[in-house]
């Protein structure tokens, strides 16, 4: 599930600069969010060498299942946290369980509809490549700078 999560939030800081027509206005601070998102966009762009052309087509596909991924994230939040008051409460955990097994699979069905989408704009090599990658930043990022590299135990 945070995988899931990862790709996704890899993804939208470049959705949101093609979507909103990525016009730099030069007399705005950037910040380090800001930059932020362009090294993300930059580093996808360059790790599976896609036009720009490309770039914008991705990144609209993306911005079409936008808003419906995010409510679906929400109600799926919102129904964790109370799957997870129900069982602190000894109430029907399973009826929430399913709500919230529910909304995954709606969750991950739209991240499939969106790849189908983008694996289209792509070439073989790309898709290829495209496939590899995993979320810069994710998991293992996390064991790599909390953990000694001797032995790999956690760094006290």
């Amino acid at each position: 599930m945070k995988r899931i999560y990862e790709s996704i939030l890899v993804a939208l800081p470049l959705a949101l600069a093609v979507a909103t027509g990525a016009v730099a206005d030069t007399s705005a601070t950037p910040t380090p969010a800001d930059s932020h998102q362009v090294r993300k966009g930059q580093w996808l762009q360059n790790k599976l060498g896609l036009s720009n052309d490309q770039v914008q087509a991705i990144e609209a596909a993306k911005a079409a299942s936008r808003d419906a991924r995010h409510q679906l994230q929400s109600q799926f939040r919102q129904a964790m946290a109370d799957a997870r008051q129900a069982a602190l409460n000894g109430d029907d955990v399973e009826s929430k369980n399913t709500a919230a097994a529910k909304l995954f699979g709606q969750i991950l069905d739209l991240r499939a509809k969106e790849l189908q989408q983008i694996g289209a704009l792509l070439t073989p090599d790309q898709r290829a490549t495209f496939a590899a990658l995993k979320g810069r930043g994710g998991h293992g990022h996390w064991r790599h700078r909390h953990q000694s590299p001797a032995d790999g135990s956690p760094e006290a």
